[in-house]
């Protein structure tokens, strides 16, 4: 990506997002998220040419829809895209960006250079289990099988202890966001919330019909929800869990870094 991606009009974002996936990262995306000042992306990809259906569903909800024509348009780069597509209507706003694979943190970083970097993070069992009970739900195990499941927790927790890492030895201020301590309790959100220097407490259900999510916003509603799924709510057999187990013991570096061992 050797072109630059923001244009003067466009400050960079106050966060960069780099999280585990199910790891309640879309659900911090969104509490954070005030339209129309302050927003944040969950998963756009705007360091591909072709960016997810994510970000034009996105854009609509925030009140800025692309037509057919702009988002069939052919712009030769990701930086070109973004330029045209995304950065004319963030002008003026304050925003923020989130992706769940660790291949895309260093390029998100380097490219965009936010204020601050978040990781999110959970217990890699419960991950490992949400993974599966989601795919499930959604009819997707055509897509993604569970060792899909089993090879992306081994990839994604490697590449978050050493962005973790990276920060540590650096100058940029990061924090890291544990789903359980999350959702467990007023305080931790709004801490999270004054070292963005954000508002917070945005509806957390926002897209996830339209994402193909409906289920979780059925279950916990639009606000964040305290209850964690048990392992015996999970409509999992004993292979799913056994896998999660051997998935913990792999991950123990993960674990033990992020404070689940």
């Amino acid at each position: 990506m050797p072109d630059s991606f923001l244009p003067p009009e466009v400050d960079r974002p106050d966060f960069y997002l780099a999280a585990m996936g199910r790891s309640g990262s879309t659900m911090i995306c969104n509490w954070l998220t005030s339209p129309p000042d302050q927003l944040v992306f969950s998963e756009p990809l705007f360091t591909e040419v072709a960016n997810t259906r994510l970000l034009r569903i996105q854009l609509a909800n925030f009140g800025m829809p692309v037509t057919e024509e702009e988002w069939a348009a052919d712009d030769g780069s990701a930086g070109a895209r973004f330029r045209r597509l995304v950065a004319p209507r963030l002008a003026g706003k304050r925003w923020g960006v989130k992706e769940v694979l660790c291949s895309e943190h260093g390029r998100y970083i380097e490219q965009l250079v936010p204020r601050r970097v978040l990781i999110s993070v959970r217990n890699i069992v419960d991950v490992a289990l949400s993974f599966f009970e989601k795919h499930r739900a959604q009819g997707n195990l055509h897509r993604f099988s569970d060792q899909w499941v089993v090879d992306y927790c081994r990839r994604e927790a490697a590449g978050l202890v050493g962005l973790h890492r990276l920060l540590a030895a650096g100058p940029l201020p990061h924090a890291v966001v544990r789903y359980e301590s999350f959702v467990g309790s007023d305080a931790p959100r709004r801490e999270l919330a004054g070292f963005l220097g954000w508002r917070g407490g945005g509806a957390t259900d926002r897209n996830l019909e339209e994402f193909d999510r409906g289920f979780e916003a059925t279950r916990h509603g639009q606000s964040v929800c305290p209850k964690s799924r048990m392992p015996g709510d999970r409509d999992l057999d004993a292979r799913q869990f056994a896998m999660a187990a051997l998935i913990d013991k792999d991950c123990s570096e993960y674990q033990r870094v992020f404070g689940y061992s």
